[in-house]
């Protein structure tokens, strides 16, 4: 297994700077931490609350329940608010950078308006507080990192939980709360690319008892995008309300409106000019734009209102019910590459597409908790019953455009909208049912669970031309569970095993006319977490080999038509299997380090499916039809490794300031179906200083100051490309000065 000598220094990096603590502690005084206030600061935190510093103990993605990490028998991962302060994450994207087996900004720089990355190989669900996040490219809501208090990352299937989703498993973006404590925040910031950024903060109790408490949450963003001629911008607000009438129960409101009239570009580039040298001689410029200014326009904007209930009727039962409505509305333009160049190499043809798109999602999740024993038994069982109903409204129309020169572009702004030509609306429905038990004795702890589903989708797509509609529906049941183990040693080792399935709803029919099967994931898992006795550090390894099978492949026999195509069988098979190394470190209150490495062989095991090398030239042939069976999926590298460390001087003549730097690694990946693209590996750097003046009005106030810098070096590259006529260039070098007044 080769590993390049950035890798290899990463993995170094993950295991001697987490590791070193557990020895500085036994030899210096400075690192000394008391391990019962450390017992004590595990038992206090919250799953859904602050986090000083980088390391979280506690979770409920992984099981619903207020569950520590070392006893849960499956990979997960929570980015805590500090670690995104400390380096300026803005999108779930910047979130992820440093986070294993996650390979985020899959489309780089060009389209910054959408969230799209990959976890263990696949693309994974979004959900905010527990609840599924619905929508489509042009009306996909996409959360604000300010709005957020932590992000949990959930390795692998998890169907058990939340019903139809892809085996990747599920990123959990957790709000901010109203605070029990009064808290004041306002901010402001400036950067490169022209960048103006605002934001608010506002929480504490309203009352003297504390039985009502509130948090407003404000923002406004506004810059230039790295593509030439294109913007982003971005309004919000996130109202919250929680009333406790008694300790026993709580009620928390969580509203949120924003709107992003601005969405920069989602465009692409050749391979030829960017990833491969061009027979022109000439490079594509990194700040090239496909699109026109006169044409392009991406006006989004969502409202949700949701709450979250809570009642203890004693030591053993609980119940809670959470809840929300979402609605989402996209108007999307785009003047884009149509993956075809001209014989010279560098004019482009163009197509254009117009959407205008409406959501609405309603989602409700029941649980009922126990927590007793039996015997030597310690169980705590959840209940769970969910609803899911979306529909959406969809019309498009879509063009030809007009060709562009890649190297010495001229915007005409000649194009027109198309008109539109369907209106499709689409209805699906989830209603699941979940148990689970997660059980210790002595120093084993047991998960297990199962969960029915039964999912419904209808769809009916008018042609506007013709007045004729065209109508389909699907029904689908599941059956899917899981089992994990661990063990918990008294030197803070806990080796664990895990089984985990998630299944996805398939849309199609087979020959004959039978119905498309969910396609199934199953994982198999096995690994180590650790959590050095009065340390506040935490690592995990993992290893898994991750399968999606049932997957829709070409049908073998060629009489085999259904609707004038070939059919399909679902017979098809991807594979995943890798490794993956993370962990996370905050030392007393000066050093906060995380560092992570994943090795991935992610690829198609059973396919009847062939492809060949599509150089998107006019006039260049395509090479000869192959098997994909055995190649590797195309955009994903087989190393990835990165780390950041971030130190702050509490004392001496420059008390309050702190210095922080990290570095990325992505290895070299397949651009293409049939593996005959290469995309280069890259090595980015990250920096950070900043410094807490401390009180100006008041004992207790603070003013922050900031500089953040990525891609240090300013580095070119492409991140991924999905053949050889798409490709996307990385985010170049930007710095943000920022300002934060707390009080």
């Amino acid at each position: 297994m080769y590993h390049s000598a950035a890798s290899s220094c990463a993995v170094v990096a993950c295991v001697t700077l987490l590791a070193s603590p557990i020895n500085a502690a036994e030899q210096e005084a400075a690192f000394e931490l008391d391990a019962t206030e450390i017992s004590e600061e595990l038992l206090d935190e919250s799953p859904t609350g602050p986090v000083s510093g980088y390391v979280a103990n506690r979770s409920l993605t992984a099981t619903k329940t207020d569950a520590s990490l070392i006893e849960t028998p499956q990979s997960i991962s929570v980015i805590t608010r500090d670690q995104m302060q400390a380096q300026d994450a803005q999108s779930l994207n910047q979130i992820l950078r440093y986070t294993a087996a996650v390979i985020p900004e899959s489309r780089g720089a060009t389209a910054s308006r959408l969230d799209q990355l990959t976890i263990r190989g696949f693309s994974p669900g979004s959900y905010l507080d527990g609840l599924r996040m619905p929508g489509s490219r042009d009306a996909l809501p996409q959360e604000d990192a300010f709005d957020l208090e932590r992000v949990e990352v959930l390795r692998g299937p998890a169907s058990v939980l939340y019903g139809q989703s892809s085996p990747a498993g599920v990123i959990n973006m957790v709000s901010k709360r109203p605070l029990d404590t009064p808290y004041h925040e306002i901010g402001v910031q400036i950067g490169t690319f022209d960048k103006k950024r605002t934001t608010l903060d506002f929480s504490g109790p309203l009352d003297d008892a504390g039985e009502f408490s509130y948090r407003l949450l404000g923002l406004y963003d506004d810059a230039d995008g790295q593509i030439e001629h294109t913007e982003v911008r971005r309004q919000s607000i996130a109202p919250s309300f929680t009333w406790r009438p008694s300790e026993n129960t709580t009620l928390t409101l969580l509203g949120h409106f924003q709107r992003d009239p601005k969405g920069g570009s989602y465009g692409s580039i050749p391979a030829y000019g960017s990833a491969l040298h061009s027979p022109t001689g000439r490079r594509i410029k990194v700040d090239f734009y496909d699109g026109d200014k006169e044409f392009e326009k991406s006006d989004r904007e969502y409202y949700s209102l949701g709450y979250q209930f809570e009642h203890h009727f004693n030591d053993i039962w609980t119940i809670r019910q959470n809840a929300r409505y979402l609605r989402s509305e996209g108007i999307y333009r785009s003047l884009y590459n149509a993956s075809v160049l001209a014989p010279d190499y560098r004019t482009m043809s163009r197509s254009t597409i117009a959407t205008d798109v409406d959501i609405d999602a309603y989602a409700l999740d029941n649980q009922l908790q126990a927590k007793f024993g039996t015997g030597p038994l310690q169980h705590t069982v959840l209940l769970g019953a969910d609803y899911q109903n979306t529909s959406s409204d969809t019309k498009a129309g879509y063009g030809k455009g007009s060709s562009l020169d890649i190297f010495d572009p001229v915007y005409t702004g000649i194009d027109r909208y198309p008109a539109f030509s369907t209106d499709a609306t689409q209805r699906s429905e989830q209603k699941g049912l979940y148990l689970q038990d997660h059980l210790s004795w002595d120093r084993w702890v047991l998960l297990m669970g199962g969960r029915y589903d039964w999912a419904d989708t209808s769809n009916s797509t008018l042609t506007l031309s013709t007045g004729r509609k065209a109508k389909s529906s699907q029904s689908s049941e599941a059956f899917t569970g899981r089992l994990g183990m661990v063990y918990l040693f008294d030197n803070g080792f806990a080796p664990y095993v895990s089984y985990a399935e998630s299944f996805e709803p398939q849309s199609g029919t087979l020959y004959g006319g039978s119905l498309f099967q969910p396609s199934e994931g199953k994982q198999y898992e096995i690994g180590i977490k650790y959590q050095p006795p009065g340390s506040n550090s935490f690592i995990t390894i993992a290893a898994f080999d991750l399968r999606k099978t049932n997957v829709p492949t070409l049908d073998p026999d060629p009489t085999h038509l259904c609707n004038g195509s070939r059919c399909q069988v679902q017979d098809g098979e991807v594979q995943s299997r890798g490794l993956e190394i993370e962990g996370k470190a905050s030392l007393t209150n000066n050093l906060d380090i995380t560092a992570a490495y994943a090795y991935l062989d992610n690829r198609i095991t059973k396919s009847n499916n062939t492809t060949n090398r599509a150089p998107g030239v006019t006039g260049v042939a395509n090479g000869p039809e192959v098997p994909v069976e055995g190649t590797t999926t195309y955009g994903l590298p087989r190393h990835t490794a990165s780390a950041w460390a971030d130190y702050t001087f509490h004392e001496g003549p420059v008390k309050g300031l702190g210095v922080g730097g990290g570095v990325r690694y992505v290895s070299s990946s397949w651009g293409d179906a049939a593996n005959t693209l290469k995309v280069s590996g890259y090595t980015l750097f990250d920096a950070a200083i900043h410094y807490d003046v401390g009180p100006i009005n008041s004992p207790t106030d603070n003013l922050r100051l900031a500089l953040n810098v990525t891609n240090l070096t300013d580095k070119e590259y492409i991140t991924t490309c999905y053949s050889y006529s798409w490709c996307w260039y990385g985010s170049q070098r930007t710095a943000q000065l920022s300002a934060t007044y707390q009080w």
